[in-house]
């Protein structure tokens, strides 16, 4: 198939993978048309004006039916699909993910699509190997994670699937952690979450963090989108059957350390599995401890057979395709789909959330110490709920401040102001209101501090 392919059909190919493919496609195969199957098409960017869009929700009990439309005429499917948000709905993500796959292949079948190209992953990989793993390992997963155990039922589901349509060329490939810049909301929302401080995203980035614990016998692969959308050209090209592990050098906890100039301190695994457990439980990370598993247990992958069957070779490094996802972490950067962070993130800016609860909790806190001033009863719990409350939301300011070195007097007093506070609180009296204002007029000077730096930039 020199020329290559008429018509391809990608799901999930406004994601972090879909746009690397979509870029490999218009590089590639500039005269195949290309159709997007997601939930929410974009509206623009370079990846995706090329695209045929169609919107379809793979969990949906029309899944089959509102595939028809985009596979006619198809002649290649690429399943990119994938939910891994909400990350404690499983029932969701199972519609989505193993029912969503079933639909795709239904729909396939009613079209006549000869070729399917199936994104599997590294998650399905038994734990066990200290070497890297080549395809034929086993693939039995992690069972603590929801992702892994999801991924091993569609790799089940293509198996039978092949089984019956042995006139279907069925393709899987197996990539490990995908990366690239644009993807940086994406990543950070799955394996961070809201709480950590852009700040503290630029310390890395600066190379100044002294020292970086990491689980101790850590390894990790990674590999880049476009490196990911060349092997999927490939395989289209090619034809090939078979599964193919797709992952660029292997960093160990001094190379990963290297990344943000620090010096790695190697942790029990099973302590640092416990800390993510408690901290995901408090909702304080994204982080599971099924993913972590995945990222820890999950084996090191060979990479022989996709660079012998398709001459695939990964263009970016591991430490290459970290460092572009770095910066992009420290600038915010998201793609130009909503999948990777455009409208949506607006629209659920969680940090913008957390500093509108911290000011309403300090103006209920200012309130609270008013009215008890005045001989109001006090309601412990109500005005404990609403200390902690704001608290915890104004963590992530305090962080910001200490990361940032300032040493302005907002930075300097706000620590000795809280303190304050606190205790003006437990006593009482006119002081506790004191000292709540006291805290209003810091929290007013750091807003406008802030309106002058975006002002300024």
């Amino acid at each position: 198939m020199a020329a290559g392919p008429s018509r391809i059909v990608v799901t999930g190919a406004s994601g972090n993978v879909g746009t690397g493919v979509l870029r490999a496609l218009a590089a590639q195969l500039p005269d195949t048309e290309v159709v997007g199957v997601c939930r929410r098409p974009p509206t623009h960017g370079e990846p995706y004006e090329r695209v045929r869009w169609h919107a379809v929700d793979l969990a949906a009990p029309s899944a089959v039916a509102d595939l028809g439309a985009a596979l006619s005429g198809a002649d290649v499917v690429i399943h990119l699909a994938l939910a891994v948000q909400p990350v404690r709905d499983e029932h969701y993500l199972y519609r989505a993910n193993v029912l969503g796959t079933q639909a795709v292949l239904e729909a396939m079948t009613a079209a006549g699509v000869t070729q399917l190209v199936y994104a599997s992953s590294l998650g399905i990989y038994a734990p066990g190997s200290g070497t890297p793993v080549t395809e034929d390992w086993p693939t039995t997963g992690q069972a603590t994670s929801v992702y892994s155990r999801h991924k091993v039922m569609v790799e089940r589901i293509l198996d039978e699937f092949e089984l019956d349509h042995p006139e279907v060329t069925v393709s899987r490939f197996r990539p490990t952690v995908v990366v690239q810049r644009e993807a940086a909301w994406l990543i950070k929302s799955l394996y961070l979450g809201p709480l950590v401080p852009r700040s503290a995203l630029g310390l890395l980035r600066r190379r100044e963090l002294p020292v970086l614990p990491l689980p101790a016998r850590l390894k990790l692969q990674f590999v880049h989108a476009d490196d990911v959308g060349d092997a999927v050209v490939r395989l289209i090209r090619q034809q090939v059957r078979g599964s193919f592990n797709i992952a660029a050098d292997v960093l160990d906890t001094a190379a990963l350390a290297d990344l943000v100039g620090a010096r790695p301190v190697e942790v029990p695994p099973q302590a640092v599995r416990a800390l993510v457990a408690a901290l995901s439980a408090a909702r304080v990370v994204a982080l599971t401890p099924g993913w972590y598993d995945v990222a820890f247990k999950t084996p090191l992958m060979d990479t022989s057979k996709a660079r012998r069957i398709l001459g695939w070779a990964p263009a970016w490094s591991s430490a290459a395709s970290a460092r572009e996802l770095i910066e992009g972490l420290a600038d915010g950067a998201v793609g130009t789909s909503e999948a990777m962070g455009w409208e949506l993130r607006p629209r659920r800016d969680v940090r913008g959330g957390i500093d509108r609860v911290h000011d309403v909790s300090l103006v209920l806190w200012g309130l609270l110490a008013f009215v008890r001033a005045l001989g109001a009863r006090r309601a412990r719990t109500a005005d404990a709920a609403v200390v902690v409350t704001n608290l915890a939301t104004g963590t992530p300011m305090a962080l910001d401040r200490v990361l940032e070195r300032r040493a302005d007097p907002v930075a300097l007093l706000a620590p000795v102001a809280v303190v304050a506070a606190l205790g003006a609180t437990v006593r009482g009296g006119w002081a506790a209101v004191a000292a709540t204002g006291v805290l209003q007029w810091l929290r007013m000077a750091e807003r406008n501090q802030r309106k002058k730096d975006v002002i300024t930039q």
